[in-house]
């Protein structure tokens, strides 16, 4: 039985999953956790699905271990429980990467050994993104000494979006005096979730998904939106980098420019960051802003309770956070339904199908999902309180998970089961699997 081998790459984690080939079923899933992070002993936890049985896993490694020295770990730990549970001969045919930046890639990238073309363009690609791609390509680099036999798929999160209008994507900026690796345009990010959760979204409205028209609220510790018409992405919150648009857990989010030069003269300077060069104001940006240095926590669970603790001298702080959020939320949501309703050449409004809520906020935060939907009541969304209090503690199908009386909805996203499926498309190409 031949396998395909999901690979998700963080700044500091690792998600991983083992699927069948071609059914894409899960035998192994699983997350490294403080990975490469200074003066923290990473952890894998993983599960291994034998025949309806779960088998959990933990086990610790040691501190300032490097992240492609975990991910070897990670590998052993899946060679040995394969050999335990399943058919010794099976063996992964494939690697599917997530890879948050694929410039103007369209679509999944092949690398293999001595492919030096690809890997430059990977390094190139990781300054624009610098705090996931460069994860990515150590894996990438590991994989093709250490499992020569297996085929290692890319998979970009900027892939979805290259349907956007080039009016859309273009920054009204003169083209600089030096060549860049890439055009310096609106690339998105996402995609992976985007893409899985039109899918599913097809699957539980029962349209195609070229008729679909979708909003959709990734909202983790990186956050962002996206408009979808017929089926394609429209627009879209982050930019050239994921920078851009929402606020996220350490993110700033899109702000004026010049603000970071006035807070941080020597914002322009390159910083370490585990290893690699960032500017100074990337590094700010990315890791000292958004929600944290609002309230002083990324949880936003503790935002919410915190803010309605009338006991706490700090509610107002978290107040302040959770407010910022919902605006910035609300200014985008705004601008799409008017992009959507506004669009139509025939004169009809166009029907949005569901505003759809991801990620670690948008899955679990029933108090954000209501306070969007207040001020969505002109269009009839009316929140069902004791379905948005489920939220999708349910949904363990693939299906969507209600919580309105017209098309909002609550959805889990899965990229590793997305680039399965893109890998899987590959092999088929390929010939090697029927």
């Amino acid at each position: 039985m031949k396998t395909i081998l999901a690979v998700n790459c963080g700044s500091s984690s690792i998600k991983f999953k083992l699927y069948t080939v071609p059914d894409l079923n899960v035998l192994i899933s699983g997350q490294a956790s403080s990975v490469a992070t200074k003066g923290a002993k990473p952890s894998i936890k993983y599960v291994v699905h034998d025949h309806g049985n779960e088998e959990k896993n933990s086990e610790d490694e040691e501190e300032n271990m490097p992240y492609e020295v975990v991910f070897e770990r990670i590998v052993a730990l899946i060679d040995q429980s394969t050999s335990k549970h399943f058919q010794p001969e099976d063996a992964i045919a494939a690697v599917s990467h997530r890879v948050v930046h694929g410039g103007t890639e369209s679509e999944p990238m092949e690398i293999y050994p001595g492919h030096t073309e690809g890997l430059d363009l990977l390094d190139k690609l990781s300054d624009f993104a610098p705090l996931h791609n460069h994860r990515a390509v150590e894996v990438v680099k590991f994989c093709l000494e250490h499992l020569p036999n297996s085929r290692q798929i890319l998979c970009f999160d900027t892939l979805f979006h290259h349907t956007l209008l080039k009016h859309v994507y273009t920054y009204p900026l003169a083209p600089p005096a030096e060549a860049t690796a890439i055009p310096l345009r609106k690339y998105g990010a996402h995609g992976l979730s985007y893409a899985y959760i039109l899918g599913r979204m097809s699957e539980h409205l029962q349209k195609p998904q070229g008729e679909l028209n979708l909003i959709i609220a990734h909202l983790g510790s990186g956050a962002s939106m996206c408009l979808i018409k017929e089926g394609k992405s429209f627009d879209t919150t982050m930019g050239l980098t994921p920078l851009e648009g929402l606020p996220g857990g350490t993110r700033t989010g899109s702000l004026d420019p010049a603000l970071i030069f006035h807070h941080t003269p020597s914002a322009s300077e390159k910083v370490d960051f585990n290893g690699f060069p960032v500017a100074k104001a990337e590094m700010i940006m990315n890791k000292e802003g958004g929600l944290q240095a609002l309230c002083g926590t990324s949880n936003f669970g503790t935002i919410a309770s915190e803010m309605a603790n009338a006991s706490s001298g700090d509610s107002e702080k978290y107040r302040l956070a959770y407010q910022v959020f919902l605006d910035r939320i609300l200014n985008y949501l705004g601008a799409y339904l008017l992009k959507l309703f506004g669009s139509s050449a025939t004169g009809s409004v166009p029907e949005l199908h569901g505003l759809v809520f991801s990620g670690g906020i948008g899955e679990r935060s029933t108090q954000l999902r209501a306070d969007v939907g207040n001020y969505l009541k002109w269009l009839k969304c009316e929140i069902d309180e004791e379905r948005n209090r489920e939220g999708p503690k349910n949904d363990v199908d693939g299906g969507v998970k209600e919580v309105t009386k017209a098309g909002s909805g609550v959805r889990m996203f899965d990229e590793e089961s997305q680039t399965a499926n893109m890998a899987l498309n590959a092999l088929r190409k390929s010939k090697l699997i029927d």
